[in-house]
């Protein structure tokens, strides 16, 4: 994961926007049906989303460690995460979209945690999941 972290607005408490809220239903993304390049791209886009979140929820390695994006489990992992995030603050979605989507995001943490754990990575230290 990249370093970034999202900047702060003049008040210090809500954050300059960073993201787009979708006007429709977002469109799934299945990695293995993207060439390198094409998943390069969509990768650096998805970056974008984990940094905010993140940031924005205080998670720490032990969720998304730096290596992420070494991982296809947790690339798939928060690339649904974040495709049910679109979904849920679209413009057309349901009011209480929003809601479920946190109830998805905690069982998202416990499967982020394991795989992670499974892992084993350690700051600046990557390990392939065998």
């Amino acid at each position: 994961m990249s370093n970034r972290t999202p900047k702060s607005g003049p008040d210090g408490f809500y954050p300059e926007p960073v993201l787009y809220q979708a006007g429709g239903p977002p469109m799934p993304l299945m990695w293995a049906a993207h060439t390198l390049e094409q998943q390069q791209h969509h990768l650096e886009a998805l970056d974008t989303w984990v940094v905010w979140l993140a940031h924005h929820y205080r998670l720490d390695r032990r969720y998304v460690p730096e290596c992420w994006t070494k991982h296809w489990e947790l690339i798939e992992e928060l690339s649904a995460l974040h495709l049910a995030w679109d979904a849920a603050y679209a413009t057309t979605a349901h009011g209480d979209a929003p809601l479920t989507w946190h109830e998805h995001f905690g069982h998202a943490r416990v499967r982020l945690a394991e795989w992670v754990a499974r892992a084993g990575c350690r700051p600046g230290e990557h390990r392939a999941i065998s």
